[in-house]
C-alpha cells in the first residue's frame, strides 16, 4: 500500500519531510487566496489567479537556497510574472497570436534558465503565468484584478517560505570543499613528515573526491549558476579533485619507495598543507581569504634546489619523481587559492595569460554578474547546446498544444500545456515514461471526479472544504508516492476550484482528462521529432569530441616542446569543448526517465570531464614553462613522450567511437604492455642522461610532462562502464 507504514515510512520517503513542508506552504496560501478573494471580495479573477499565483511560484517552481534566498528571488520575479500574465491577456485575443506568443515566451522563459538553478527553477511557473492569461475569456479590460491576485498569490507565498514551514537550508558546496581541503592539509602534512597515516589509505581521499562530483551534491546545492562565486567554486573543486589525486599517488610512491623523500619536497608538501588548511578555514567562515604565499615561496626555492641536485644511485628516480609531483601539487594548490579567493570575493592578481593565450583560467575574476550572464547566454545560442534544444523543444510543443486546443475550442485548453510542461523531459524516452504516469493518474482522478461532480452537484461549500486537503495531497503525493498519484490527486482539486467559480456538472472529468491526453501526446511528439535523445544525446557528442580534442591537444603540445611539430590551437578547442561537454553533463543530471538504452547507464562521464580539464591546466601549465623544441636535445626522452602522447590517443579513440555509435564494447582490461612509455621510463631517461650529474634544467619539464601523461592515461583507461562510485583514482 503506498500509504501504508506509517511516520517511519514517510521520512523514508520524503527525508526531512521537504516535500509535505512545501505541500503545505503552497495549499495554504493558494487556498487563502482563493477564498478570500472568491468569498470575501466576490472577484473570480481574482480568485483564480492567486490561486495560480502560488501554485506556479510554489508549486510548479523549484527555487534552491535558504528560505530568504527563495523569497527575494520570488519577488524580484514578480515584475515579470506581471509582464507575462499582461503579454497573455493581449494576446489571447485570437488562438494563432496567442500561439506565437506562446512560442517566443516558451523559449526565452527556457533558455534564460541556462544562467543558473534560480533562473531554470522559475521557468514552469513564469510560463504557467503566461499560458493562464492567454485562454479565454479576452478580457483586457480584467487586467488590474488579474494582477491584483498574481501580485497576492506571490508575495504571499515569499512570507510563507520564510515563516510558514521553512525548510531547513540547504548545505554548502563550499562546506564539502572545505572538508576535501582539510583532509588533503593532514594527508600532505603527514607525508611531508614521512609517517605512517592512515591517509596514505587511498579510500579516504577517493571519498573526498567523490564527495564533491556533483552527481552526489543535492540539486539546491550545486554551485551552477553563471555567477562568479559559482564557477570559482566548480573550478575550485576541480582542482581540489586534481590535488586529492596526486596527494593519493604520492602517497603509493612513498609506499611503494620509502625513505626517498627529499627534504626540500618535505618543504614544499608542508606548504602546500598550510595553504590547504588556509582554505579550509576560510571556506568554512573560520579564516580570512587564503594566501598562495607559502606554496610561492616553496615552489620557486624547491625548483631552484632540484636543478642542482646530482643524479646518484638507484634512489634518484624515485626522488625526482616524488619531487615532480610535490610540485604539481603545490601548482595545482596555487590555483586552488586563487578559485578560492574568487569565491570569497577576495582580490585576486590581475589575469598574467598572454593575450594571444587568453581568455586565461580565470577570466572571470572581477567581472559584473550581468556581464557573465550575457556571455553564458551568448556561449549556449547553438543548436549544439543543451540548453538551447530544450528550450526550442519546450517552446514548439506549448505553441503546438495552444493552436490545437485553440482549434478545438476547449473549454479548459490551459490544463492541456500544464500537461504539456509536466510530461516533458529533455528525451524523448523520459517525455514517453512520464505519459503513463500522468495519463493513468488523471484517468483515475477524472473517474472519481465524475462521481464527485454528480453526487455533490452544485452544493459549492463541500467543493471549498474538500479544496484544501485535495492540494495538499496533490503537491505531496507525486514526489512522495509516485508522478500518477499527484496527477490524480491534482485533478480531484483543480476541478473543485474551478466548481466554486461556475456550475460543473460530470463532463468536466471528461475534459480534464482529454486536455491532459492533447497536451501530453503533443509533447511526446515533439520531443520525438526534435533532438529526441535530449542530454544524453548531446552528452555523448561532447564528450567524444572532448576526448578527441584533448588528445589532440596532447599530442600538439608534445610535439611542439620535443621540437616535433609547431604549436596551434588545439589546446584552445579542448577548453570551448570542455564548456560545451560540462554543460551537456550538468543537464543530463537532471533528467528523469530511464537511461540510453544504447549506452551504459553507470559510463563514468565525470571522468571524462576530469580529463579533459587536466589537459587544459597541466597543458597550459606546460606550454608557458616549456620552451617550443627544448627537449629536441634528448631524443630519447622525447621519443618516449611522444609516443606515449600516441598510446593516450589509441586508447581514446575506442571511446570517441563507442560514445558516438551510441554503443559500449567493453574490451577486457589488461595492464600495460612492459614497454608502455610511462613516467618511470622517462624519469630512468634523465637519470641516465645526467651521468651522475645534476641534470640540464630543461630535462625537468620532460619529467614534469610524463608525471601529466601518466595521469591522463590512467583517467582514460578508467572511463568504462562501471557503478558510480568506480575509478581508478580519486581524480
Amino acid at each position: 500500500m503506498p500509504f501504508g507504514g506509517g511516520p517511519e515510512w514517510l521520512k523514508a520517503r520524503d527525508p526531512g519531510l521537504r516535500a509535505v513542508r512545501r505541500s503545505a506552504r503552497v495549499t495554504l496560501v493558494a487556498c487563502a487566496g482563493f477564498y478570500a478573494a472568491r468569498y470575501g471580495l466576490g472577484d473570480h479573477v481574482a480568485a483564480i489567479y492567486a490561486l495560480f499565483g502560488a501554485i506556479a511560484s510554489g508549486g510548479m517552481s523549484f527555487v534552491p537556497g535558504t528560505p530568504r534566498e527563495r523569497a527575494r528571488t520570488l519577488l524580484a520575479a514578480l515584475p515579470v510574472a506581471a509582464a507575462l500574465v499582461t503579454l497573455g491577456t493581449v494576446l489571447g485575443v485570437h488562438s494563432w497570436t496567442a500561439a506565437l506568443g506562446m512560442l517566443g515566451v516558451g523559449f526565452l522563459v527556457t533558455y534564460a534558465g541556462v544562467g543558473g538553478p534560480r533562473t531554470a527553477g522559475l521557468a514552469g511557473g513564469l510560463q504557467a503565468f503566461y499560458i493562464l492569461a492567454c485562454f479565454p475569456p479576452y478580457d483586457p479590460a480584467a487586467l488590474g484584478a488579474r494582477l491584483a491576485g498574481l501580485a497576492t498569490g506571490m508575495v504571499l507565498m515569499a512570507v510563507a517560505e520564510v515563516w510558514l514551514l521553512p525548510d531547513f537550508p540547504p548545505g554548502r558546496y563550499a562546506d564539502r570543499l572545505a572538508r576535501a581541503a582539510a583532509l588533503a592539509s593532514r594527508a600532505l602534512r603527514a607525508l611531508a613528515a614521512q609517517s605512517r597515516s592512515p591517509f596514505e589509505s587511498s579510500e579516504l581521499l577517493m571519498t573526498a573526491s567523490q564527495e564533491l562530483r556533483l552527481s552526489r551534491v543535492p540539486d539546491d546545492e550545486r554551485p551552477t549558476s553563471a555567477s562568479a562565486r559559482d564557477r570559482a567554486l566548480c573550478q575550485g573543486a576541480t582542482y581540489m579533485r586534481h590535488l586529492l589525486a596526486q596527494t593519493w599517488q604520492l602517497a603509493q610512491h612513498a609506499r611503494d619507495t620509502p625513505g626517498t623523500r627529499d627534504p626540500a619536497a618535505s618543504r614544499l608538501l608542508h606548504a602546500s598543507a598550510t595553504a590547504c588548511h588556509g582554505v579550509a578555514l576560510a571556506l568554512s567562515g573560520q579564516g580570512s581569504a587564503p594566501s598562495d604565499a607559502p606554496y610561492t615561496a616553496a615552489a620557486a626555492d624547491f625548483e631552484a634546489h632540484r636543478i642542482r641536485l646530482p643524479m646518484l644511485g638507484a634512489s634518484s628516480a624515485a626522488v625526482v619523481r616524488g619531487g615532480a609531483i610535490a610540485l604539481d601539487i603545490a601548482y595545482t594548490g596555487a590555483l586552488l587559492v586563487t578559485a578560492v579567493r574568487i569565491a570569497l570575493g577576495a582580490p585576486v592578481p590581475a589575469d598574467a595569460t598572454p593575450p594571444a593565450e587568453r581568455p586565461g583560467p580565470f577570466w572571470y575574476a572581477g567581472r559584473p554578474a550581468l556581464s557573465l550572464y550575457a556571455r553564458r547566454l551568448q556561449a549556449h545560442l547553438t543548436p549544439r547546446s543543451v540548453y538551447f534544444q530544450n528550450a526550442v523543444r519546450i517552446a514548439l510543443a506549448l505553441a503546438a498544444a495552444r493552436l490545437i486546443v485553440g482549434e478545438l475550442d476547449l473549454t479548459h485548453g490551459l490544463w492541456a500545456l500544464l500537461a504539456t510542461i509536466t510530461v516533458m523531459r529533455t528525451s524523448a524516452s523520459g517525455t514517453r515514461t512520464a505519459l503513463g504516469p500522468a495519463f493513468s493518474g488523471t484517468l483515475a482522478g477524472a473517474a472519481v471526479t465524475a462521481v464527485m461532480l454528480y453526487s455533490v452537484a452544485d452544493h459549492v461549500a463541500v467543493y471549498a472544504v474538500v479544496m484544501l486537503p485535495l492540494y495538499l495531497l496533490a503537491f505531496a503525493a507525486g514526489p512522495v508516492i509516485g508522478m500518477g498519484w499527484g496527477q490524480a490527486f491534482s485533478t480531484l482539486a483543480s476541478v473543485a476550484a474551478f466548481a466554486q467559480l461556475a456550475p460543473a456538472g460530470p463532463g468536466l472529468a471528461e475534459v480534464r482528462f482529454t486536455d491532459i491526453v492533447i497536451g501530453g501526446v503533443t509533447g511526446a511528439l515533439v520531443g520525438l521529432l526534435a533532438w529526441p535523445h535530449g542530454g544524453t544525446g548531446e552528452l555523448r557528442r561532447a564528450c567524444s569530441r572532448l576526448l578527441d580534442q584533448g588528445t589532440r591537444a596532447v599530442t600538439e603540445i608534445i610535439d611542439t616542446i620535443t621540437g616535433a611539430g609547431t604549436a596551434g590551437d588545439a589546446l584552445a578547442r579542448t577548453r570551448h569543448a570542455q564548456e560545451i561537454a560540462e554543460a551537456s553533463y550538468a543537464q543530463y543530471a537532471t533528467e528523469r526517465g530511464p537511461p540510453d538504452a544504447g549506452l551504459a547507464a553507470d559510463t563514468d562521464w565525470m571522468a571524462i570531464m576530469l580529463a579533459g580539464n587536466r589537459v587544459v591546466t597541466m597543458g597550459q601549465s606546460l606550454v608557458d614553462h616549456c620552451p617550443p623544441g627544448a627537449l629536441a636535445a634528448w631524443p630519447l626522452s622525447a621519443t618516449h613522450l611522444r609516443d606515449a602522447a600516441h598510446h593516450l590517443r589509441l586508447a581514446a579513440l575506442p571511446l570517441m567511437y563507442n560514445l558516438r555509435s551510441r554503443r559500449w564494447s567493453p574490451a577486457p582490461v589488461d595492464p600495460p604492455a612492459p614497454n608502455t612509455p610511462t613516467d618511470h621510463t622517462v624519469i630512468a631517461d634523465v637519470c641516465a642522461a645526467s651521468g651522475r650529474r645534476a641534470p640540464d634544467p630543461l630535462l625537468y619539464h620532460a619529467v614534469d610532462a610524463a608525471i601529466w601523461l601518466a595521469g591522463l592515461q590512467r583517467v582514460v583507461t578508467a572511463i568504462r562502464p562501471a557503478t558510480e562510485g568506480r575509478t581508478a583514482a580519486p581524480g
